[in-house]
């Protein structure tokens, strides 16, 4: 027994002793940006963390990659500028212990093509500059103008152009960044943010009289939380809050904003921006908690990362204060949590991703393809490949294999140039065979009616079926003229065969529309379309028409029964089924550029069927015109009402069978 207890336990012991299997998985989550859909989606990794170095920072809060790929961190808490190479050895310090040299807590630093760094060094209210070899140059304290007035002299970020020009944020100054010359003198504020309106200060202008608007507190632009310099000369201001607008601009010579104040994806909460050689934008967003890229546009491509407070977890930010991208592409971040510097490294999967975006970007269609056929071997779910394989094929006039990816990637712009070029092509093939078509199908028009006619004059159709003809020809009539149609609906009783008949064709418009509209007008996946919701929106607003019109209009005196009002209303539907037709076509026919025919049809179906809905009220319920337009309005507020009283009800049903249920789970687990 002794000896099996021993075996037994030999056994478990060298179980334990196996190691566990081991995971490459990432830490977080890299996603595209689908424009075309406006939605994230999954994809694998772009980036992945390839070190992180501590070189005993205090608190890094800012950090700047020069032209030789050396790291500039400013470790604010040890009132230093550390210098690193691209392996993440330390290199060198800037900030003598005494002297004009001494830093104090500095917040910004940034390095000129030649070697020259400057530093924002806060605590000194200064900018100090180094040289190449570390040897203290000189400094920039406040200039004496008076256009700075009493601001404090407080730079905390800064850049500095070819031709010497420092332009520096000052800590938390809503007028700008302040410009200076090589000398130090005062140029100006330049890149301020707009200020922020609201609906409130909109009404307080509108209210208040001038006294009162002198109390009031000014709305101010938010302050310029960072700034960056790329190759070409132009200005990137990052600036948080404002839900991404304006997170990113994009500044010229003169101020002038490249992006035009353009709402960023995951800008809300930026820290800090960074430009590769490639044109591409990088940023670090808190309010998402990831790193994000963008193309030249400021349009949003990637996103990758997590920010996580309490992380002590190899690849994951604590507390992201600045980012720069080196010549290999390389991401590196300063992080104040971990006080350390983390670097990402470019996938062989993002290089072939990023590489065939330049090459697309600059229009080398043909240069791109095999990078798109990289990529689309890695993963042929990334709708990016098929827009980029579609403009490839369509620079190649392959239009049938251009559309096909044009359309799984969702891209109606590319889809409508490829379908335009197949259209006139099929025109130039088949323009006989579509006249002959349509001259035929006028022929039937006119002369079809006729013949059927004179085929059915000696067979007389039953009362039953002259009444329903007449049903169905009062419908028709209604369209060209309402009121005369509505006079005679308003006596009839309409047999309810034809008004589900109705109803029912009004019906299957609206699911032809949902699920055959043509592709530019209706660039959706049908499997994600939902049923339910695309019918309740448009036959409940119906519905609550009718009973609303019918209450208002008992109460306002009018003559309407509700049979009338329930005929009337599914009578007054037929602009909708017979417009509705002819645009479902011209979907499947017209290209974005000539969209504006179908656009115009729809516009008229709407006025029209408003129109008819009126006219309805009015003859229904003997109105005359005035009284018409005010208890159809009266109508519209009564349906608003009846709808937040459903929500209400919803809700407080809800509510109440999630506290029966839970309180079915509790007595089931303790039974």
């Amino acid at each position: 027994m002794k000896r099996m207890l021993a075996l037994l336990l030999l056994a478990a012991t060298a179980w334990l002793a196996v190691p566990g299997t081991t995971y490459a998985r990432l830490p977080y989550m890299t996603a595209y940006f689908d424009a075309n859909q406006s939605q994230w989606l999954r994809i694998q990794p772009i980036y992945a963390p390839s070190a992180a170095y501590a070189a005993d920072f205090s608190e890094p809060v800012d950090l700047q990659v020069g032209a030789d790929d050396k790291v500039y961190v400013a470790d604010k808490g040890a009132n230093r500028i550390v210098v690193l190479d691209d392996d993440g050895a330390l290199v060198r310090t800037l900030g003598g212990e005494e002297g004009p040299s001494r830093l104090s807590a500095p917040e910004g630093v940034f390095v000129t093509p030649d070697g020259q760094v400057y530093v924002a060094d806060s605590g000194n209210q200064r900018i100090a500059v180094f040289g190449p070899d570390g040897a203290y140059v000189r400094e920039y304290k406040k200039p004496d103008s008076p256009l700075l007035g009493s601001e404090h002299f407080v730079p905390v970020k800064l850049v500095v152009d070819r031709r010497g020009v420092i332009y520096a944020a000052l800590n938390s100054s809503y007028q700008g960044l302040v410009r200076l010359n090589e000398d130090g003198a005062f140029m100006g504020y330049f890149g301020a943010n707009k200020a922020q309106t609201s609906v409130l200060n909109w009404l307080k202008r509108l209210i208040l009289n001038k006294e009162q608007l002198a109390k009031e507190t000014a709305a101010l632009p938010r302050p310029i939380t960072n700034v960056a310099l790329d190759g070409e000369g132009f200005l990137y201001t990052a600036t948080a809050a404002g839900y991404g607008q304006g997170a990113i601009r994009k500044l010229n010579a003169g101020g002038v904003d490249a992006f035009k104040n353009k709402t960023l994806e995951h800008g809300h909460g930026i820290v800090d921006v960074a430009i590769d050689r490639d044109g591409f934008l990088y940023n670090v967003d808190m309010d998402s908690g990831r790193v994000n890229l963008y193309d030249r546009d400021g349009n949003a491509l990637f996103a990758f990362g997590l920010v996580d407070n309490e992380t002590q977890q190899y690849g994951v930010l604590g507390y992201p204060t600045g980012i720069g991208v080196d010549s290999h592409a390389s991401i590196w971040i300063s992080d104040s949590r971990t006080k350390t510097v983390h670097k990402y490294a470019r996938t062989a999967f993002g290089d072939d991703v990023l590489k065939a975006l330049v090459l697309y970007t600059d229009g080398k269609y043909e240069e791109s393809k095999p990078y798109w056929e990289r990529v689309y071997a890695r993963n042929d779910m990334y709708n990016g490949t098929f827009q980029g394989l579609g403009k490839v094929y369509l620079h190649e006039n392959d239009d049938a294999k251009a559309l096909t990816f044009m359309k799984t990637a969702f891209d109606t712009d590319g889809y409508s140039k490829a379908f335009w070029q197949l259209r006139l092509a099929w025109l130039q093939d088949h323009f006989i065979a579509l006249f002959l078509g349509l001259a035929a199908l006028y022929l039937v028009c006119r002369y079809g009616a006729k013949l059927i006619r004179r085929a059915l004059r000696g067979r007389a159709p039953s009362p039953r079926w002259r009444r329903v003809m007449a049903d169905f020809g009062t419908f028709g009539y209604i369209l060209i003229h309402p009121y005369q149609g509505f006079y005679r609906l308003k006596e009839a009783r309409i047999a309810p065969g034809v008004t589900l008949a109705i109803l029912a064709a009004v019906l299957g418009a609206k699911l032809l529309s949902v699920y055959d509209t043509g592709f530019l007008f209706h660039p959706v996946d049908a499997a994600q379309i939902n049923l339910w919701s695309s019918l309740g929106l448009f036959a409940v607003p119906w519905v609550t028409w009718i009973v609303a019109n019918y209450l208002v209009c008992s109460i306002k005196d009018g003559e309407g029964k509700f049979r009338e009002v329930f005929q009337g209303s599914t009578f007054a539907l037929v602009p909708y089924l017979v417009f509705s037709v002819p645009i479902l076509i011209l979907s499947h026919i017209v290209t974005l550029e000539e969209r504006v025919i179908v656009d115009t049809l729809t516009t008229v179906m709407y006025v029209w069927l408003a129109a008819t809905f009126l006219v309805m009220t009015q003859v229904i319920h003997n109105f005359d015109f005035l009284e018409t337009i005010k208890n159809s309005a009266i109508t519209l507020f009564t349906i608003g009402i009846i709808w937040l009283f459903g929500f209400i009800v919803f809700g407080l049903s809800y509510n109440l069978y999630d506290f029966f249920y839970q309180l079915y789970k509790e007595v089931s687990f303790y039974r």
